[in-house]
């Protein structure tokens, strides 16, 4: 660390984040503005706030200065600017582990070619563990980001991420041995294909002993392949027409995932 500075508002901080960038003496620069997260604070953290909304709007010219700066001092050369906040925030509190508070925003910009440019990804929109080795890429590749961080590289055309870790409390599909509660196991695509209490499934292509319009044509996303247990059509959980006459369908024993 080069050099630090406690301000006592955004402005203060904005002031001299532009003297650090317009000296050209650091190659990172850090900025914290707190006003957002003060207003949501004392008012609520809400878009549709006015007084919310003019944090906002302050905090954004302020970046607009900073921005102003790099352009200023950046000919013939690259720079990377990361924009995010630390929590979301719901009432006037983000202390809950919901979907309230985890959802922030997360922009990545540049002048860069290696830089995409674009909406994010909705399945996949980066979060503040992104924030280190997307930076350390940026200044010196691959190598130099630090082993052992939970974060991937965002933003880069020619880096692959993994794919995001499933929410805490997530379902984590196996759909060859077991089937989602939360999907109602429609995602099944195993081979069980007795019910519960032993009957033998009908083929789901026959139409006998059974008559029905469960079929392939009609499901074609549903793997109603052979007579394995499936659930094609919302039931509670996997299920099968039976090989007994007297007994149309029943559902079937599939371990459930979650």
């Amino acid at each position: 660390l080069d050099d630090s500075f406690l301000a006592s508002n955004d402005n203060t901080m904005a002031a001299k984040a532009k003297d650090w960038i317009l000296s050209e003496a650091y190659d990172f620069v850090f900025v914290d503005f707190d006003g957002a997260d003060a207003a949501g604070h004392s008012l609520g953290f809400d878009g549709y706030l006015e007084s919310y909304q003019n944090r906002v709007v302050e905090i954004d010219a302020l970046v607009g200065t900073l921005l102003d700066a790099v352009m200023e001092t950046s000919a013939g050369e690259e720079w990377l600017i990361v924009l995010t906040s630390d929590h979301g925030g719901e009432g006037t509190s983000h202390s809950a582990y919901d979907k309230y508070n985890r959802k922030i925003p997360f922009i990545v910009a540049s002048n860069s070619p290696r830089v995409d440019v674009g909406f994010m990804p909705l399945a996949d929109p980066g979060s503040q563990m992104d924030v280190l080795p997307t930076i350390m890429y940026f200044l010196g590749g691959e190598s130099a980001i630090p082993d052992g961080l939970d974060g991937q590289v965002f933003g880069f055309k020619e880096y692959t991420r993994a794919p995001p870790p499933p929410p805490p409390g997530a379902c984590i599909p196996d759909a060859n041995n077991c089937g989602c509660a939360s999907e109602k196991q429609a995602d099944y695509r195993g081979n069980i294909s007795v019910t519960a209490s032993g009957k033998t499934c009908q083929a789901w292509e026959s139409q006998t002993p059974q008559s029905h319009s469960r079929t392939a044509g009609n499901y074609p996303n549903s793997g109603l392949w052979s007579n394995y247990c499936r659930n094609p059509d919302g039931e509670p959980r996997a299920w099968c027409y039976t090989t007994d006459p007297t007994k149309r369908w029943e559902f079937c024993d599939v371990p459930t995932c979650d």
